[in-house]
């Protein structure tokens, strides 16, 4: 395997907390209104800073969790990014825009410091109705402020969920690929039927050994897929987690990148037999078991429901 290089890293998602409006049965990160992991100003200048120094980081998203429970908080974040000169997206599930002029009143001031990117979460696992949803109203107003959308939206498994009308309103479209992880692996799994985790000998990212993304919460733990890190840039600097970064000298990214989640499965430490659900639910599973043995790879402790 080719050791990632300095450059492919282009985009920084800073989750500023794991608190969250919702508590959405498939939340990978169990996100909800008691969720703990607040990042500081102090933290967000530091990893800042630090990326500023790497060449080829062009964009800084900041998610969560939901990032506009920390509204004022998330603007003087916007602002020092901005400050530094980086291309700023911000996600969020829109339950700030109750009406249209409370999400314009809110997003404005994001609009006004050049938020180019806000990401949108809308489909039928975040509100009842997506038809009539606020994220509904949030893409709106974003667009009436001259700020591109991202609509994402997440098909829940066996289920024809549709894209909300308001989609062609939205600069873009993202539908990522629903995961059996974090409080989904336990609540929504028991629902499906086992499957032969034998057949899973390849992960369903194509990126391990080269991420273009980064993800970096309050604790420290650069991850490239919730819940695997491959540092703390709260010990070590950016610049020299990233460009040192070798999938095969990781613990578990090895095991994954060489055999997959059925390599995860298979180790003496886990039990002979479980229901797995599909890729994605295996890996967590053997994550969460494995959690206590690699305490520095795999991590926060939180994104596994402890």
């Amino acid at each position: 395997m080719v050791k990632s290089e300095i450059n492919l890293v282009t985009k920084l998602h800073i989750l500023l907390t794991y608190n969250c409006s919702l508590k959405c049965k498939h939340c990978y990160v169990y996100s909800d209104q008691r969720a703990p992991g607040k990042i500081s100003l102090s933290q967000i200048s530091h990893f800042l800073n630090d990326g500023r120094k790497m060449e080829g980081i062009e964009w800084v998203y900041f998610g969560g969790g939901e990032p506009f429970t920390q509204y004022p908080f998330l603007l003087k974040a916007v602002q020092r990014a901005r400050k530094l000169e980086y291309r700023v997206g911000v996600e969020t599930n829109g339950y700030f825009a109750r009406t249209e002029e409370a999400a314009l009143r809110l997003l404005r001031p994001l609009a006004n410091m050049g938020v180019e990117d806000l990401r949108v979460s809308n489909d039928s696992l975040h509100y009842k109705n997506p038809w009539t949803s606020p994220a509904n109203k949030a893409i709106f107003a974003a667009r009436e402020l001259g700020i591109h959308t991202t609509l994402v939206h997440i098909t829940p498994p066996g289920s024809p969920d549709s894209i909300p009308i308001t989609a062609p309103r939205a600069d873009q479209i993202d539908e990522p690929r629903f995961m059996y992880t974090g409080r989904a692996a336990g609540i929504i799994a028991e629902q499906e039927p086992g499957v032969d985790w034998t057949t899973f000998t390849s992960c369903p990212r194509n990126d391990l050994g080269d991420p273009d993304r980064v993800y970096i919460d309050a604790y420290g733990f650069v991850q490239i897929c919730p819940g695997i890190a491959i540092g703390n840039a709260c010990q070590v600097p950016l610049q020299e987690i990233l460009p040192n970064y070798d999938v095969q000298e990781h613990p578990v990214l090895r095991i994954l990148d060489e055999k997959g989640p059925a390599g995860l499965i298979e180790k003496p430490e886990l039990p002979a037999s479980t229901k797995v659900v599909d890729a994605c639910h295996g890996c967590f599973y053997s994550r969460k078991q494995l959690i206590d043995k690699y305490p520095d790879s795999l991590g926060p402790r939180h994104v596994y429901g402890f």
